[in-house]
């Protein structure tokens, strides 16, 4: 059993230097904890996945700008209106070549029963 992602959760990115928080605007009723559940649909850059800080991408390393390609690993059966969810096995992989994945779920110790 996995722990499913709400608002607020911190994420990492390998080609970033600092943690990053989720901020979910998919959906807005269904929540866990007073936080609302992280869907597939939240994976635009800067929208629901701030920057990582510095990317290092490249040399001289620029400003991280997330350019997440859609989520994997989410959950197999239970959706928000067709949205899978996102659980802490989650990740996505960016444009610029990193790998961002969940480093806490949020505030919920709730788990996916798949």
């Amino acid at each position: 059993m996995v722990k499913i992602v709400t608002n607020g959760a911190l994420m990492c990115c390998t080609l970033g230097t600092e943690e990053a928080k989720l901020t979910v605007l998919s959906q807005s009723f269904r929540s866990i904890s007073r936080e609302l559940v992280a869907t597939e649909e939240d994976k635009s850059g800067l929208d629901n996945i701030s920057s990582f800080g510095v990317c290092k991408c490249s040399t001289p390393n620029p400003p991280c700008l997330p350019q997440p390609q859609g989520w994997q690993q989410t959950t197999q059966k239970d959706s928000i209106n067709g949205m899978k969810k996102l659980t802490e096995q989650s990740f996505c992989m960016c444009a610029k070549g990193g790998r961002i994945s969940f480093v806490d779920t949020g505030s919920n110790t709730f788990v996916e029963s798949e």
